[in-house]
């Protein structure tokens, strides 16, 4: 029997999560996606069957029976409420913001106004931080004060208390992830991968943007399968003194496992030596100050996806 979640390798229902932030503003491609790029995505996935829900229906297992996509947005930028949230209207998709609330009413920006706007028009709002800080960059008090002001914000002035999260960035720590828990539901990440509870508080996501908005990009994004569980060591996101050396343990055979591993100077030729379930990993250099990304996959009746990013000081 077909099982949804992220509880079986055997998994062959797809429940996935992309990201936008920008919308027709060609000046800044790396974030941006054109509006006929958008609709030409909505259209592949109405035509193959997707279900469309707001992304805190995926802590629901019941809800998670047909193969379904979340959308969400990052920002608030205004080009979402003028260019993006009619043609998500159009195609009928539950879309959840998540919001930064210090930007609020500035240049290019969301207003308090429109996204209350938004909210009576179903959007689903959510947390972002106040001044969108690394937070892997800040300490404890400072984290709590990020949540607790912007919580305090969105409540005043859109009377909800937001329970999901999004870093940003997509940079985490430890301290961070546990930090976060204390408040919400479920945080999420930038980084690529299939949906899977396993990462509760380091959800993946699809960003697509004008370069990686292509069709190809969104049946991949849209069919991938979780792997059952994955453990990566180090756990903790943020590393403050690089390393080259990472074990992954995928709890069944890693034989046919490949992992792409890739930082701002490029990809990586690391050696990769398999131990039954575990692939350990020597990568050729030392990763540069940034984000360092894994993508493992597999092929075997469907694509498996296991991202991870870590924040390299």
């Amino acid at each position: 029997m077909n099982t949804s979640y992220a509880t079986s390798v055997n998994d062959t229902i797809p429940n996935n999560i992309l990201m936008y932030h920008r919308f027709d503003e060609i000046k800044y491609p790396s974030t941006n996606i054109r509006k006929e790029q958008l609709v030409s995505h909505l259209t592949y996935l109405k035509d193959q069957g997707f279900k469309f829900i707001l992304v805190k229906d995926l802590l629901f297992p019941d809800k998670l029976q047909e193969k379904s996509i979340s959308i969400t947005i990052d920002d608030a930028y205004l080009s979402f409420y003028e260019v993006g949230l009619p043609v998500f209207e159009k195609f009928k998709v539950p879309i959840t913001l998540f919001l930064n609330t210090e930007n609020i009413g500035g240049q290019n920006y969301m207003s308090w106004g429109q996204l209350k706007d938004a909210l009576n028009r179903g959007v689903d709002i959510q947390n972002h931080t106040h001044s969108h800080s690394s937070l892997p960059t800040l300490n404890e008090l400072e984290i709590v004060n990020e949540i607790e002001k912007s919580q305090k914000l969105i409540l005043e002035n859109l009377g909800i208390t937001p329970n999901l999260f999004a870093y940003p960035f997509g940079e985490n720590s430890s301290t961070a992830q546990k930090i976060v828990s204390q408040y919400f539901d479920a945080a999420f990440g930038q980084h690529s991968g299939a949906f899977s509870i396993n990462q509760k508080y380091f959800i993946p996501r699809f960003p697509l943007n004008e370069n990686y908005g292509s069709i190809d990009r969104i049946k991949d994004a849209s069919s991938v399968l979780p792997f059952k569980n994955v453990e990566i060591q180090p756990r903790n996101p943020y590393q403050i003194k690089p390393i080259t050396r990472y074990v992954l343990d995928f709890q069944e055979d890693a034989s046919n496992i490949n992992c792409f591993i890739s930082d701002f100077q490029g990809s990586f030729n690391q050696t990769s030596t398999n131990l039954n379930s575990k692939l350990l990993i020597e990568l050729n250099r030392l990763p540069v100050k940034g984000r360092l990304r894994f993508n493992c996959t597999k092929v075997n009746n469907g694509i498996f996806w296991f991202g991870y990013q870590y924040l390299i000081n």
